[in-house]
């Protein structure tokens, strides 16, 4: 490839001879002149040639007498040309400060409506939804073209993140970063986590997870769980050592729930060193020195698991005497947290399976011995739990009175296993007090199980069924006996609960 300077050769910002260029060439494209041949050279990363706008784009240039030759390269000799003539085919400072008002106005009203995630969706338009309790909803209102869409992407990704996973916004590979926190602080958030993955022909969507920032530290009774539930985890967080493992769907709550008893631990136990390894750092805990996990490369799942793990050996090291870990995800992070606790320390930590009783299966198949696996010292407490919609307290119906609307396919799942006269169904037109939607809000359901001895030996020796039926006898209370209850309570819809949370009738064919 030919050598490039600012004396060999002059940069042509495309946009003067254009006008409006589309963000994926203004990221993957630059046209320079030879000052000694006088000739066009319009140096394209090599994922887009076969793109729509590169092909428009080289038309374009022939038509207005920019007869050209190109040169594909790669990522890293584009940013090279950028170094070298102090310049991008970005906007001015001024454009770039429109397009952040309009993505804080996104913003800002997302926290208004109580949304958990917007979503950026570029196609043949751009389309914005708000996730409200659970469900996606269209905001018509910042409907905007295909190319305004991708300004602001590329304006949010480039300067309003930080911790970005790629120095610039790609429309060829999957971004990660964390918004700045001076921008969203004045919405009560700490970040917005940000996530990208592209599609065909230049279509990206782009996701925004809204970090609050508690103003005051939740207690367990706040989030949803028991007197009874509350009890087995404080047991289990006042034990010399053990691992506390939240097991959920992503998006649940399991993160806030691991923040909530690392708040606990710090309070009660004053002079205590409470270390977390994060990834990433999002809501601040009370008490708790924070730490990200450090690794540079993140879509290389090998590397996510050495990274754990070197973090987790590196926190022993810092004379903890309680650790959170953000999640556990392979081998090494699993047998990480088992080796922490049998040195003496409380491990607060996620996981990802579907039931609780399940974690111990899931630690057995990343290779953590078994003997360690059913000892109740070392792990003393198993979580599930579930966000389910709560029902709007003005316009929700009685389920007795409407009872025809509902599909009769539910009539004897509710009959049998609600109490009737109590149940309340979901408002299809909603009213003023939740946004016509019918749903203001969600709970936690929970699922608490406080090993013992006798637990873990059935667990072994028999399995999971035997166990787990051990736990129900002596007062455990199930996932699904929770939802019940809460349908009973009139708080929440008894379909949208079997549909998405558990079958009513879950407990009876489950044992």
């Amino acid at each position: 490839m030919v050598e490039i300077s600012d004396k060999t050769h002059s940069y042509i910002p495309l946009n003067k001879i254009i006008g409006v260029v589309p963000e994926i060439i203004k990221e993957n494209a630059r046209l320079l002149q030879d000052n000694q041949s006088k000739g066009y050279i319009l140096y394209v990363v090599n994922d887009i040639q076969n793109n729509t706008h590169f092909y428009d784009l080289r038309k374009k240039l022939r038509v207005k007498g920019y007869e050209h030759i190109v040169e594909y390269s790669n990522r890293q000799h584009i940013e090279k040309i950028n170094h070298i003539f102090n310049t991008s085919e970005h906007e001015n400072d001024a454009d770039q400060t429109d397009i952040q008002d309009k993505i804080l106005l996104i913003i800002k009203t997302a926290v208004e409506m109580r949304s958990s995630d917007i979503h950026i969706q570029i196609g043949s338009f751009t389309q914005v939804y708000f996730r409200i309790d659970g469900s996606r909803n269209v905001m018509q209102q910042f409907e905007n073209t295909v190319e305004n869409g991708q300004r602001l992407v590329q304006t949010l990704f480039n300067s309003m993140c930080t911790e970005r996973s790629s120095s610039t916004f790609s429309y060829n590979e999957p971004c990660d970063a964390k918004i700045r926190e001076e921008y969203v602080q004045a919405y009560g958030l700490s970040t917005g986590r940000f996530a990208s993955r592209p599609g065909s022909s230049g279509k990206v969507i782009v996701v925004i997870r809204l970090i609050s920032r508690r103003k005051q530290s939740l207690t367990l009774g706040e989030l949803g769980l028991s007197e009874a539930q509350q009890n087995a985890i404080k047991r289990s967080l006042a034990k010399p050592a053990g691992v506390i493992l939240s097991s959920g769907p992503t998006g649940h709550g399991k993160s806030t729930l691991s923040q909530c008893m690392a708040e606990i631990y710090t309070s009660e136990n004053p002079g205590m060193n409470m270390l977390s390894v994060e990834d990433p750092i999002e809501s601040p805990i009370e008490g708790t020195f924070q730490t990200p996990l450090i690794i540079a490369d993140r879509s290389d799942s090998s590397k996510m698991g050495r990274a754990w793990g070197k973090s987790m050996s590196n926190l022993m090291r810092l004379d903890p005497d309680c650790i959170y870990i953000g999640e556990v995800r392979d081998n090494t992070s699993g047998n990480g947290v088992i080796e922490a606790a049998q040195t003496g320390h409380i491990v607060v930590t996620t996981i990802h399976t579907n039931h609780p009783i399940d974690i111990i299966q899931r630690l057995r198949r990343w290779g953590v011995d078994q003997d360690l696996l059913t000892d109740a010292t070392l792990i003393t407490c198993l979580i599930g739990l579930r966000l389910v919609k709560k029902l709007c307290p003005i316009c929700k119906l009685s389920y007795v009175d409407h009872r025809q609307i509902v599909d009769s396919l539910f009539h004897e799942v509710i009959d049998k296993y609600t109490n009737i006269n109590n149940v309340y169904l979901v408002n299809s037109k909603g009213c003023d007090c939740c946004n016509y939607t019918g749903i203001k809000g969600r709970t936690g359901v929970f699922e608490v199980i406080e090993t013992d001895y006798e637990f873990m030996k059935l667990y072994e020796k028999e399995g999971k069924f035997a166990a787990y039926a051990y736990w129900r006898r002596n007062g455990g209370i199930t996932l699904c006996q929770n939802a019940i209850q809460l349908i009973n309570d009139g708080i929440i819809d008894p379909i949208i609960t079997h549909k998405s949370i558990c079958n009513l009738d879950r407990d009876d064919k489950f044992l």
